[in-house]
């Protein structure tokens, strides 16, 4: 019989090569494996909220209506699904600062809610409390303050949404008493304290309003009603038996058509309507 040498290097080596092949077998899968029959569980990426041209989404759209109730200045309110934003009118300054701040508290950007001066129709704020955010159209109101046909004297285009400041008071215009048609001219409303209590209005840039009259008592230039007022917020301090400038006035001597008026005498009114109301004395101009 033949003998078989083998040599402990050899038998070594068989040794390892058998360990290695039990740990391969023995050694779990990273991917666990299914049951038969099973089917793996595919995994989807979440679709990006869909945003307008604006780059807002819906959700800040909607998130904007509940901010609105308890502004007292607005008129009219939409939520424009065209160009992706909140289109707000007849907010005065202060009203503007106020939802600005909500804005902010919300974490909502102040550039998804656009200001305007008018708007075609009417639409209301929804009720508070409410969850769905829908606009509802409500008819048009009439205009409180109707520009006065030409001829028609007596009649007044100044707004007076406010009630008038209970603080004794006395007011008017400083200015040239004479202009050239066409030529811009500036006049300063003065609010006087006639009273022993210091008098405070916080209020906006454009509060102050005017038109002009002929001697007739026609308006010939009304009280504009697509002014662009800026957001600046102003607070006009008057001490007991002093006076200050409330807002300046600016008349070119033109008319409600942009056409240079007539010479010859003419009479600016004025009225403050802010959080008070306040008539200014009327002023008489000379116009060459």
């Amino acid at each position: 019989m033949q003998k078989i040498s083998v040599s402990r290097a050899g038998l070594l080596t068989a040794a390892l090569l058998c360990s290695l092949g039990a740990a391969q077998t023995s050694s779990p899968s990273a991917i666990p494996s299914l049951p038969p029959g099973a089917v793996a569980p595919v995994t989807t990426t979440p679709a990006p909220v869909a945003a307008y041209p604006s780059g807002f989404t819906r959700a800040q759209l909607d998130a904007v209506l509940p901010l609105l109730s308890g502004l007292k200045t607005l008129q009219n309110s939409e939520l424009d699904g065209t160009r992706g934003r909140v289109r707000v009118s007849g907010l005065s300054a202060v009203d503007r600062l106020a939802l600005m701040g909500r804005l902010r508290e919300a974490g909502l950007p102040a550039g998804v809610v656009e200001y305007v001066t008018s708007a075609g129709t009417a639409t209301g704020v929804p009720a508070a409390g409410s969850t769905t955010g829908t606009v509802t159209q409500t008819p048009t109101p009439a205009d409180p303050n109707p520009t006065p046909r030409p001829g028609v004297p007596g009649t007044s285009t100044l707004p007076r949404k406010a009630q008038s400041l209970a603080q004794p008071h006395a007011a008017n215009l400083s200015g040239p008493v004479t202009l050239r048609a066409g030529e811009s001219t500036l006049w300063s409303f003065l609010l006087k304290n006639t009273g022993t209590a210091r008098i405070s209005l916080g209020h906006g840039a454009c509060d102050v309003r005017f038109e002009v009259l002929n001697a007739a008592g026609e308006i010939v230039r009304p009280d504009p009603k697509n002014t662009l007022c800026t957001m600046q917020l102003i607070t006009t301090e008057v001490a007991p038996g002093e006076t200050s400038e409330v807002q300046k006035i600016r008349w070119d001597g033109k008319d409600a058509s942009g056409q240079p008026v007539r010479p010859g005498s003419y009479t600016i009114r004025a009225a403050f309507d802010g959080p008070a109301h306040v008539d200014a004395a009327e002023f008489k101009v000379t116009v060459r």
